[in-house]
């Protein structure tokens, strides 16, 4: 906690000025970032000894060793600086959406027979998004019902219009990962464009149909749809007619759930919440047209948040909200006043480019959907329940005194548990699953077919095996976790020039196409230059190492990390011969011919040093694996003593410091590294509870997995 002393002095530094301030604990980090008008005003209501603060509040302030403000020139900026700081480090006391890796967005690809199809992340690809969708199983269900109305493509065929003059609808098909025409042509629910049965116009009307359905401008479709019917029917064509009467009935069906009282048609956002047990549950209405085209329903959480800051939950949502939203309407209704309306106006109707209004009603119409909107709320906060009890009250209290336990100084946000599992030694399979804060993370869980166990059972080797192809993923980057990837500053210009100079670097790069590896804040410790060649073609340039830090892998998390800040799928490097090995284990592969962009260059390289080659990383070839890129806090392995000594084995052997334990099941040992006797709790201690609950779920996966095994291998 910040003294009475401290407090002064932080207040004689604090600006009168716009900002955001973040509060910090003995560790380091970051519990709150904070936005303020007046950086000071703000932190003297915080140090008032008068003044009532909430519980969470009251909390932070005893959790906080220091604070750092950054002032800006307006409060529009504050805002922008205060979400993304807050997307960037998730402090614990501030209101915090539900991780947005579980929303799906519809997805409308940029071809010429564009695909339509559900993902979890939006990319600047010139497609159109339709989301965040917080149920994926709704959108499936809506996807498949809108296929059967409107036929169209979601495989992976590159599909190009070709035009001819002896043919009007000829097309050229790429990417041939299937057989086409698929089941789907034969089916009714897609119109073969991969064999030209449609043309290019066609297409794009069954598409733009979709697009109108799912934004809630249906009414022309039905009547489109119900003249075609009459018109079959007149034409005593009544199959046809028939079928598009099934399909009339399908639509209708669905824009029966979408009726709301709107008599003006405006697009809205009917925007309400309740708050439980430390979370706001939030229920959104989206009306299009005057129809509830959608409702999606968020989870916000906050350390002992409470009824009376309600201002700032509703607030926090608006912002996290719709820095994801792809869709932003004219009006946005919400229950009552916040603090920043103007500016968060304002940076919508940039994003959308007209106005937006965030209204706050009494009375009417309006106000009836915020009723209607705050009992979907309560809903859907009921139907939350287990969940919340389970994490709350349970996982929290379990991962807590865990950390006590093994005296661990990182909380223990990410826990990987290991099993291995087989059939008198057929079908060896190893198990990884992931908790994250005490929940099971489905999504993150992974499943290993053993390469080097085969036949005769080693539990000791197939647990090596599946440890050691799972860490070595990730040696490199934890020796880096030290060392801070950031965009060159002036700081180092002399230093990067001089070393360019000195090692006979590609000269005369712009300081803004720098990147560079920064340790302890103050060390410049590798270098390079990233230059765009258009959409398509990117180079990196004068990467350098310094002597004194080379031997301990950075070199890999700055290319890494520069290729991941790339729009472009494909990387070029222009190298020595004797570098070849080590860019090739990073991924980089030789290439015989350079692009047309990068030809001069090249051949410059070559006329200065003979032995130089040009190699290219393929971003298609090496999507990363989102689960073994991240660094547990604990490691879990199931088995005593000698699956444990192997864990120790591979942690040594791959120089990494990741706390490690086994869980024995026969009397529920637990077994560390540092210690030569197990230790045994009580069988109603939370630490034990929340063990043997990971324990028993990679058991159960790692079951399952040689259950598929084997029966695969009996019906081969």
């Amino acid at each position: 906690m910040i003294s009475e002393k401290e407090s002064k002095k932080i207040l004689e530094k604090a600006p009168s000025s716009p900002g955001i301030y973040k509060m910090i604990n003995e560790e380091g980090i970051v519990l709150y970032v904070g936005k303020a008008k007046d950086i000071k005003k703000r932190l003297r209501q915080y140090f008032q000894k008068d003044y009532q603060h909430s519980t969470r509040t009251k909390k932070l302030l005893e959790n906080t060793a220091k604070i750092d403000f950054t002032s800006v020139d307006t409060e529009l900026e504050a805002i922008i600086f205060e979400s993304n700081l807050i997307k960037q480090l998730q402090p614990k006391y501030n209101i915090l959406m539900k991780d947005d890796k579980n929303y799906v967005y519809i997805k409308i690809t940029n071809e010429d027979f564009p695909r339509i199809q559900i993902v979890r992340k939006v990319e600047k690809d010139g497609a159109k998004y339709i989301g965040p969708k917080t149920a994926a199983h709704k959108v499936e269900t809506t996807f498949k019902i809108l296929k059967t109305i409107f036929p169209f493509r979601h495989c992976n065929l590159d599909i190009k219009f070709k035009k001819k003059l002896e043919i009007d609808n000829e097309v050229e098909v790429g990417n041939k990962v299937i057989k086409y025409p698929c089941l789907d042509y034969y089916i009714k629910t897609c119109a073969a464009p991969c064999i030209g049965k449609i043309t290019k116009e066609e297409y794009a009307e069954i598409i733009k149909n979709v697009e109108n359905f799912l934004s809630g401008k249906a009414d022309p479709i039905v009547k489109d749809m119900k003249e075609k019917m009459q018109k079959l029917a007149a034409n005593r064509e009544f199959e046809k007619a028939g079928k598009l009467r099934d399909k009339l009935k399908k639509v209708g069906e669905i824009l029966e759930k979408q009726k709301v009282s709107d008599p003006n048609q405006e697009d809205k956002d009917v925007i309400n919440y309740y708050i439980t047990q430390n979370k706001a549950y939030f229920n959104l209405f989206q009306i299009r047209d005057g129809k509830l085209i959608g409702q999606e329903n968020f989870t916000l959480s906050a350390e002992a948040a409470e009824e009376n800051e309600s201002t700032e939950i509703l607030e926090a949502f608006i912002k996290q909200y719709y820095k994801i939203a792809t869709d932003i309407p004219k009006e946005i209704l919400i229950s009552h006043e916040i603090e920043d309306k103007n500016e968060i106006e304002k940076i919508l109707s940039e994003e959308k480019k007209s106005k937006v209004e965030i209204v706050v009603p009494k009375i009417g119409n309006k106000n009836k959907l915020l009723e209607m909107s705050l009992n979907n709320a309560k809903i859907y906060a009921d139907r939350q329940k287990p969940s919340w009890k389970v994490e709350s009250e349970f996982t929290k209290e379990g991962t807590q005194e865990l950390q006590k336990l093994l005296k661990l100084e990182t909380p223990l946000k990410r826990i990987e548990c290991y099993d291995i599992s087989h059939l008198g030694g057929t079908e060896t399979v190893g198990s990884m699953v992931v908790f994250q804060n005490g929940i099971p993370k489905n999504n993150l869980y992974r499943k290993f077919k053993l390469r080097t166990i085969e036949g005769h059972p080693d539990d000791y080797k197939s647990m090596q095996e599946v440890l050691t192809r799972r860490f070595s993923k990730i040696t490199a980057d934890y020796k880096a976790k030290d060392y801070i990837f950031k965009k060159a500053t002036k700081k180092y210009e002399k230093e990067i020039n001089k070393n360019i100079k000195k090692n006979n670097l590609t000269e005369g790069i712009d300081l803004k196409n720098f990147y560079t590896l920064e340790k302890n804040k103050k060390t410049l410790a590798a270098f390079a230059a990233l230059q765009e060649h258009g959409n398509s073609v990117a180079q990196i340039n004068s990467f350098f190492v310094m002597p004194k830090e080379r031997g301990n892998k950075i070199g890999r998390k700055l290319l890494k990390n520069i290729i991941e800040k790339t729009k472009s799928k494909r990387i070029y490097i222009i190298c020595k011969n004797s570098l070849l090995d080590y860019y090739a284990m990073i991924g980089f592969e030789e290439i015989k011919k350079v692009p047309q962009e990068l030809e001069k260059t090249f051949n410059s390289c070559k006329a200065c040093e003979k032995n130089t080659l040009a190699m290219a990383y393929d971003k298609n070839k090496h999507k990363p694996d989102e689960s073994f890129l991240q660094i547990p806090d604990l490691i879990i392995i199931d088995g005593g003593k000698g699956q444990l000594s192997v864990a120790t084995k591979v942690m040594q052997e791959l120089e990494l410091k990741i706390p490690h334990i086994s869980l024995a099941k026969q009397l529920e040992e637990i077994f560390t590294p540092e210690n030569k006797t197990s230790i045994i709790l009580d069988k109603t201690n939370a630490a034990l509870k929340l063990l043997q609950r990971i324990r028993d779920e990679a058991h159960r996966f790692a079951i399952t997995y040689n259950k598929e095994r084997r029966t695969k291998r009996m019906f081969k």
